[in-house]
């Protein structure tokens, strides 16, 4: 596998699929290989830590690299509006499982109403967490794992529901552990 320009990167892949997952760090071995410590990657036939025969890289090095990721990782000569334009709402959550609190970060490619809502398991609507304009970019609430009224809810499989004025809807699942 070669990963000497951004194109060879992005195109890239390995016995686990593809080495960059954009706007998802954790999810991409190019991440997960330059941690400090060595990490076991399945099917991967030789040792799987990076850069090789080198100085681990700095705290500082790696962040950047998972800051790049995770806004997208947006190859050379194109702006961030640019790509920004190509790419549909995107939404995570953190961390999952959780037991008392979830992030839910979301990004948006069109100003407007976006609507994230938590649902039980067979589809009662939990709680709404955001019902509001918001402008380009990343935006994040938070879930406390109470339903609308304020009352706590019991642990178990929920799914978060991203809806935005593109029409798109994204379903997320996530583990509420009490």
């Amino acid at each position: 596998m070669e990963l000497d320009s951004y194109e060879y990167l992005m195109q890239g892949d390995s016995n686990n699929g593809p080495v960059v997952f954009p706007f998802n760090a954790d999810s991409s071995l190019l991440y997960r290989v330059l941690l400090r410590d060595s990490v076991i990657v399945p099917n991967e036939p030789i040792c799987c830590r990076m850069p090789k025969n080198a100085d681990p890289l700095t705290i500082e090095q790696q962040t950047i690299i998972y800051n790049w990721i995770n806004e997208g990782a947006i190859g050379p000569n194109v702006s961030i509006q640019e790509e920004a334009l190509k790419q549909p709402p995107v939404l995570r959550v953190y961390p999952n499982p959780f037991n008392n609190r979830i992030e839910i970060s979301y990004k948006v490619i069109e100003p407007g109403p976006v609507n994230v809502s938590i649902f039980d398991i067979v589809g009662k609507q939990v709680k709404t967490i955001d019902r509001v304009d918001h402008n380009i970019g990343w935006n994040s609430g938070f879930w406390d794992g109470k339903d609308n009224a304020g009352r706590a809810v019991s642990g178990g499989i929920y799914l978060i529901r991203l809806q935005s004025l593109e029409r798109l809807e994204i379903i997320e699942k996530i583990l509420y552990i009490k």
